[in-house]
């Protein structure tokens, strides 16, 4: 009898922190006045420079880079250089984590890189994609099963675009990340022009995963209404509303019948609201609206997958829904807010999900989604690992309650 105590939990929405020292030695000089900077006054206050500009953001780096740390008792002003665990940037202590963690495998997104579309000149996009797909590349490269990638992609120029991410799955990207509104032309993620793209993706048999971005992007419009709670309120659903909404209500499935896209990131207890009202809208509107199978659920189930907050109250709600295979598990590591409180746990412990379900949206669908063999994958992790351990035996995300990636630091004492 097998005495594994942990499942192979495929982590969907992991997050590296980019080093500041990535930009100012990779960058090409002629871009040095815009890259990402940060400054640390005489008192140890953190300043940020984006796009060539201040940054006014409510918390530090090392806060964002902090599960629960802007819960009551948390704190501000995290110092990512002395308080934030190397495994946000540093390959061999992340597997060291993930080991503790329970997690087999992550596949990874950026953060600074999030907002990639945002920048205003054209070729500095061009210029942060290579240099970020390079450095992620070198990173998961430790451990190619374990670590995988998101590649990032400029938004201005849908030709580079398509060259950047030819380059990034030649160098073994497991998906091509863009925004739910694509570039500040507001061009939606299903229109024809990234028809390339798409159908690049679709013959690589590598997903589209539409993550959702920081709400002040100034893709959305509607960034000077989103500050603060606001943010995790309501601006991170609402991009993903837009995107589901395009995608189905076009004819990219059509167009692309391999494409798989994954919307991640936010809350996912909206789905059956939406897709219903989807529906609805379509019957009304039968005039003006295009003409659509219903339930629009239906296309959903065949090409795409949900990935977001595993501690939103609507999470067993949702899954029913979609079906098997629909949802991912999503820790979104090690951002302040989407971690915590404890993902895994919130899985495991969910009395709502059947043990079916509760192994499907941990290990069964993200490794489908991905493209994860799951027996080479056991046969790499080793014996503590086990499709069968029994769900009570594996181990939390945060044993701390949060702030996990705080090491050795005055906040950790006080959790």
């Amino acid at each position: 009898m097998s005495r594994a105590t942990k499942i192979p939990v495929v982590d969907a929405d992991a997050h590296v922190v980019e080093p500041f020292a990535l930009w100012a030695d990779r960058m090409p000089a002629e871009f040095r006045d815009l890259i990402w900077r940060r400054e640390v006054d005489a008192d140890g206050r953190e300043r940020l420079f984006y796009d060539g500009e201040p940054l006014d953001i409510e918390w530090s780096t090392g806060t964002l880079s902090t599960p629960g740390a802007v819960q009551e008792g948390g704190r501000l002003d995290i110092d990512i250089d002395t308080e934030v665990d190397e495994g946000v940037r540093e390959p061999r202590r992340r597997l060291e984590l993930m080991d503790e963690q329970g997690i087999a495998v992550s596949i990874l997104f950026p953060s600074m890189m999030l907002g990639l579309s945002d920048m205003r000149d054209d070729r500095i996009q061009v210029a942060y994609a290579q240099v970020y797909n390079d450095w992620i590349s070198e990173f998961c490269a430790a451990d190619p099963i374990r670590l995988r990638w998101g590649a990032v992609v400029p938004a201005e120029d849908v030709n580079a675009a398509v060259t950047e991410a030819e380059r990034a799955l030649s160098a073994g990207a497991s998906a091509v990340m863009v925004s739910p509104i694509f570039n500040k032309r507001q061009l939606p993620v299903s229109d024809p022009a990234l028809d390339q793209l798409h159908g690049l993706l679709a013959e690589a048999g590598v997903p589209l995963v539409v993550h959702a971005v920081n709400p002040h992007n100034r893709c959305l419009a509607v960034y000077p209404h989103l500050r603060g709670r606001v943010q995790w309120q309501m601006g991170y659903s609402f991009q993903n509303q837009l995107a589901t909404m395009h995608v189905l209500d076009s004819e990219l499935l059509l167009r692309h019948p391999g494409l798989r896209v994954g919307f991640f990131e936010g809350d996912i207890g909206w789905v059956p609201h939406w897709f219903g009202r989807l529906d609805a809208t379509l019957a009304k509107m039968a005039l003006v609206a295009p003409a659509r199978p219903t339930p629009v659920v239906s296309a959903f189930r065949r090409h795409c997958v949900m990935s977001g907050d595993m501690n939103d109250p609507e999470l067993a709600r949702a899954a029913r829904y979609l079906g098997p295979g629909a949802v991912l598990f999503a820790s979104d590591w090690p951002h302040h807010d989407g971690t915590w409180p404890d993902p895994i746990v919130a899985v495991r412990d969910h009395a709502e999900l059947t043990e079916t379900q509760k192994r499907d949206i941990l290990v069964h669908a993200p490794a489908r989604f991905f493209g994860i063999d799951e027996a080479a994958l056991l046969t790499h992790l080793g014996d503590d690992w086990s499709i069968d351990a029994p769900l009570a035996t594996i181990p939390p995300l945060l044993p701390h309650g949060r702030g996990p990636a705080i090491a050795g630091s005055a906040a950790a004492s006080a959790h």
